[in-house]
C-alpha cells in the first residue's frame, strides 16, 4: 500500500519539472528548452563538422551533456504511467511495476544529478594553459611577510599535489625568513579554474613568536592569478641581452662556489635583470636565466594590455562576491573560514596549510558556486530559437 500511495508522487514529478521557478532546476522549463538546443547543436555539428577544428572541440565539451540528456530520456521511457499501473489487472503484476518504478525514479535522480554536473562544467569556458602566480605581504610588517612565506609553502605544494609545472621566476625573502613577494609561472591546462578564487586578500590572526604580551595580531597578504592565452607569445632577440657570469653564492659545494656558473641577464629595452646560480653548468643556469626572463616579460605584458586587465578581472573578482578579504586564518581558534561562500569554514588549520585535500575541498564549492551563477546568467540572457511561422 505504501508503494501505491508514493507512486503518483514519483511519477507526477516527471510532469512538475516544467513547473519549477528554480532555473538551475531540471524542472525548469526553460532549461529543458536550452539541453534540447544543445541536443540540437550536438548532432548538427556531427553532420556537418568534417574538417573544422572549431567544430571539433565545440563537439567535445557538448558530449558529455547530451549522452547524460539520452540516458536520462532512456530511462523516462522505462517509468510506467500511473494510469498503466491503475488498469493492470493483475495484482503481482501491478506490484512488480511498482517497485520497477522506484527503482528507475532512483536512477533517474542520479543520472540528472551528472547531467547537471555536466552541464555546470560547459557553462565554465575559459581555459588558458598557463598562469603567473603572485604572494605579496600586505598590512602587518614582518607578520605579513610570515604570514605570505606560508602561504607561499602552501600553495607551491599544492602545484605539486595536483600534478602541475612550476617556475619560480621572482622572489625577495626577509632575513627572518619572511617573504616580501614572489611570483611564479604555473603550466597546467586546469590550473587556472582552481587557483583563480584564491586571487584576493588573505587575512591571518594570531600571536606572533615575537609578541611579548601575548596579543593576537591582524596581518594580511595577497594573491594574485593573472591567465595567460595561448596566443600571448615573448620574442627575446640575442642583440636586446646583457649577459654576464660570475661565481654562485651560498650553498652548494666545492663546484658551485668556484666557477663562473652563475648567470646574470639584463633585458636592455626593458632595463629587467634576472639571475640563476642554482645549477652546477652555466649553460643550465641561463637557459633558466632565459625562462625567468620570458616569464617577467609575460608577466609585463599581460599586466600592460586592456584584454589582460579584463581577464585579471574575471579571475580575482568574476568568480564571487569579492570583499576587502577573501579568506581568514585564525590561528587561536584552528580554523580557516572564506567569506564568499556558507559553510566556508574548516577546522585543522596546520593540515590545511599543507596544501593538498582541504585546500581541494574549499576550491570546489568555490568552483561550484561560480558554475552555477555563471549557468544562472546565461540562462537568463539565453533566448529559445525562433520556430519558423506556420505558413497556410
Amino acid at each position: 500500500m505504501l508503494l501505491r500511495k508514493l507512486l503518483p508522487v514519483r511519477c507526477g514529478y516527471l510532469a512538475r519539472r516544467w513547473a519549477s521557478s528554480d532555473p538551475l532546476s531540471l524542472q525548469n522549463e526553460k532549461l529543458q528548452s536550452y539541453l534540447e538546443s544543445l541536443r540540437q547543436e550536438y548532432y548538427g555539428l556531427r553532420v556537418n563538422a568534417t574538417g573544422n577544428s572549431r567544430a571539433y572541440e565545440r563537439l567535445s565539451q557538448l558530449e558529455g551533456v547530451v549522452n547524460a540528456l539520452e540516458q536520462r530520456r532512456v530511462l523516462e521511457r522505462n517509468i510506467t504511467s500511473a494510469k498503466d499501473i491503475e488498469q493492470e489487472k493483475d495484482e503481482d503484476m501491478r506490484k512488480l511495476m511498482e517497485e520497477e518504478n522506484e527503482v528507475y525514479a532512483d536512477l533517474l535522480s542520479k543520472q540528472e544529478h551528472t547531467m547537471l554536473q555536466e552541464l555546470l562544467a560547459l557553462a565554465d569556458d575559459e581555459v588558458y594553459p598557463a598562469l603567473i602566480f603572485g604572494v605579496n605581504a600586505g598590512a602587518g610588517g614582518q607578520e605579513a611577510m610570515l604570514f605570505a612565506q606560508e602561504l607561499f609553502e602552501m600553495y607551491t605544494s599544492y602545484f605539486e599535489h595536483m600534478g602541475w609545472e612550476y617556475e619560480e621566476f621572482a622572489r625577495e625573502t626577509t632575513d627572518i625568513g619572511g617573504l616580501r613577494h614572489a611570483n611564479v609561472m604555473v603550466n597546467g591546462a586546469d590550473a587556472f579554474h582552481w587557483l583563480r578564487f584564491e586571487a584576493g586578500v588573505h587575512r591571518v590572526q594570531r600571536v606572533p613568536a615575537t609578541e611579548k604580551a601575548g596579543r593576537m595580531h591582524t596581518s594580511t597578504a595577497s594573491i594574485t592569478v593573472i591567465p595567460r592565452p595561448a596566443d600571448v607569445h615573448v620574442h627575446i632577440a640575442e642583440k636586446d641581452l646583457k649577459i654576464e657570469t660570475k661565481r654562485a653564492s651560498g650553498a652548494g659545494g666545492q663546484h658551485v662556489n668556484t666557477t663562473d656558473s652563475a648567470v646574470r641577464i639584463v633585458h636592455l629595452p626593458t632595463g629587467l635583470a634576472v639571475e640563476a646560480q642554482s645549477e652546477r653548468s652555466q649553460l643550465k643556469n641561463r637557459e633558466l636565466a632565459l625562462k625567468r626572463l620570458q616569464a617577467r616579460l609575460v608577466q609585463q605584458q599581460l599586466e600592460s594590455s586592456e584584454a589582460s586587465k579584463q581577464a585579471t578581472k574575471k579571475a580575482q573578482q568574476g568568480s564571487l562576491n569579492r570583499n576587502e578579504k577573501i579568506r581568514t586564518y585564525n590561528f587561536v581558534q584552528d580554523r580557516v573560514t572564506d567569506h564568499r561562500i556558507q559553510g566556508g569554514t574548516l577546522h585543522n588549520l596546520d593540515g590545511f596549510l599543507k596544501g593538498g585535500e582541504s585546500l581541494s575541498g574549499l576550491v570546489e564549492k568555490l568552483q561550484l558556486e561560480h558554475r552555477r551563477s555563471r549557468l544562472r546568467d546565461l540562462l537568463e540572457a539565453w533566448q529559445p530559437p525562433q520556430k519558423a511561422a506556420n505558413k497556410d
